[in-house]
């Protein structure tokens, strides 16, 4: 019997998120820490690879941005006024 390989694409673990939003293309995850949030963004832009190689498409989203969510922040954003949010795939 052949043994199971549980990530043979080679994708890395997000570091735990203080918030998350989900779309239909791709996600966001929310950090509270900057540094915390640049190393996300870095896992982010791998595993993005890793499905674009596959022929996923991201839209018009670019996983591994990373931007602070500012103070006029408005609907879904709200809970997340203050925080880092970085593109996910």
């Amino acid at each position: 019997m052949a043994k199971k390989v549980k990530n043979p694409l080679g994708y890395k673990p997000m570091p735990k998120h203080d918030g998350q939003r989900v779309g239909c293309k791709v996600g966001w995850c929310y950090y509270k820490d900057e540094k915390v949030a640049r190393e996300a963004a870095k896992i982010a832009q791998h595993n993005a690879r890793i499905a674009a190689s596959e022929g996923y498409d991201f839209g018009y989203c670019s996983p591994g941005s990373v931007t602070k969510v500012g103070p006029d922040a408005k609907g879904d954003w709200l809970p997340f006024i203050g925080m880092w949010e970085v593109c996910v795939s």
